[in-house]
């Protein structure tokens, strides 16, 4: 049995097969389609029909795509996006006030705030009216296309109670045609971080949508009836369904791929890698095996969001600056941004132009390193990304017991990535940590967990 990777990027798709033993049976390179779909066809065409491999072989097929981060820089096929509000108070500053225009532009301007939410303990803050939804909506019908909503509740990452609620009583209006957004389940503390990371995973659901109606077309006409997995910012893997309901977390997997992918063909579970691609060069941390995560002023478009993402230093690049001593000044300093102190890590060169820009990189503090099969390593990285269990919520707990929310929290975890489709037998936890919260009481806790697990082919979790 085999698994397919394959990863879209700006300039190539690239698709990799892998069989029981994790050995590279075929590898292909197209050029990438503006619909993402045909550039997926070409590889699969030439993996299928000239190489002649039995789609009924293909135990599990793993995609990694930037087609919703070049949608969101372009502007293009964005939804235009309700955001409703609830406790956050009347004066507050409008969505997505940061932004720039090109984004709010797609923001209905006449945004709903009524009443209720929650305090850090959980406990309502008052009563929710939805009357106000009734009147909105009987006002709003025809008069303005709506195509994606958003609801952000205060302290909803605490009790996401009030959020449910109205995400229930909106789809008895409008139905479930239009997607609904809510933001407990996008980022954690922070409300206008957390309602800015909703509203870019608003505006990029249409996007999401018709790329993968294309593909599910596209896989059927090939006979792959296997299951279809996403890759997502953290380098592990989603269902279908999953990344339907939230593209925000495929913005960066391009990146995390060619990082699984650097680990995988070389061995190194921490280094410094540099992946070149058409039109960019991307410098990022391999961190024991997973990309290293950027915990502060994350950064989409300009705007604060408060979503896992990979710490990424990334510079234009064109094919005739591989002797340009300015922007080998430039990666130098990206690389140097992420080594430690003592003992430097090695530098991984991968991607297409991986081989040329390496040979004109000079650093003398540790090895240089192209591995082979390195302008495949982001289809690779898609092919043995793991399947994972993802936690980072607040808890108020009386009486205090971190201890015990933390193992209710990774059983939890251990949980969600098994459901997933994890083995059982491969789960570990990757990361389990409780946060004091600056300025709550001392009884309101964050805990972040990250398990992960080696896909099991049996599983049923994918398209």
């Amino acid at each position: 049995m085999y698994r397919l990777g394959i990863d879209v990027g700006e300039t190539n798709t690239d698709a990799v097969l892998l069989d029981s033993y994790s050995r590279i049976v075929q590898t292909v390179k197209k050029p990438t389609s503006p619909d993402i779909a045909s550039g997926i066809c070409a590889v699969l065409k030439e993996i299928i029909e000239h190489n002649q491999t039995d789609p009924k072989d293909i135990a599990a097929v793993m995609i990694g795509t930037t087609h919703c981060l070049q949608a969101l820089r372009k502007k293009e096929n964005l939804s235009s996006v309700f955001i409703l509000r609830i406790g956050s108070g009347k004066n507050a500053i409008p969505p997505l006030f940061e932004g720039n225009d090109s984004l709010r532009r797609y923001v209905i301007p006449d945004y709903l705030d009524i009443d209720g939410g929650h305090e850090v303990t959980g406990k309502p803050l008052g009563i929710m009216n939805c009357s106000h939804i009734d009147q909105f909506f009987s006002r709003w019908r025809g008069k303005e296309t709506i195509e994606a909503i958003v609801i952000t509740g205060t302290f909803s990452s605490m009790n996401p109670e009030h959020e449910t609620m109205v995400a229930n009583h909106i789809r008895n209006i409008v139905g479930t045609d239009i997607p609904i957004t809510l933001s407990h389940e996008i980022g954690s503390i922070g409300f206008i971080e957390r309602e800015n990371a909703s509203i870019i995973n608003a505006l990029l659901s249409k996007v999401m949508d018709r790329a993968l109606r294309g593909l599910q077309f596209m896989f059927q006409h090939f006979g792959i009836h296997c299951d279809i997995y996403f890759t997502q910012n953290d380098g592990s893997l989603m269902s279908y369904e999953y990344a339907l309901r939230y593209p925000i977390r495929t913005l960066w997997s391009g990146v995390t791929n060619s990082l699984l992918g650097s680990s995988f063909l070389t061995g190194i579970k921490n280094g410094v890698v540099v992946d070149v691609g058409g039109s960019s060069v991307h410098v990022a941390l391999l961190e024991n095996g997973f990309p290293k995560e950027k915990r502060r002023n994350q950064l989409i478009d300009g705007v604060r969001v408060n979503v896992p993402m990979p710490d990424i230093v990334s510079l234009p690049f064109q094919q005739e600056q591989l002797d340009n001593e300015e922007f080998l000044e430039k990666l130098y300093q990206a690389v140097q941004r992420f080594q430690p102190r003592y003992e430097p890590l090695p530098v991984i060169f991968v991607g297409g132009g991986g081989q040329q820009l390496a040979e004109r990189f000079h650093y003398p503090w540790a090895d240089v390193i192209v591995p082979n099969y390195h302008q495949y390593a982001n289809a690779i990285g898609a092919c043995i990304a793991p399947v994972s269990g993802y936690i980072d919520r607040m808890v108020w707990m009386d009486p205090f017991n971190p201890n015990e929310a933390l193992h209710s929290a990774i059983n939890e975890a251990t949980h969600m990535a098994i459901s997933s489709g994890a083995n059982p037998k491969t789960v570990a936890v990757q990361e389990a940590k409780t946060i004091p919260l600056a300025y709550v009481p001392s009884k309101a806790l964050r805990l972040r967990i990250k398990v992960t697990g080696v896909l099991s082919l049996s599983s049923k979790g994918g398209m």
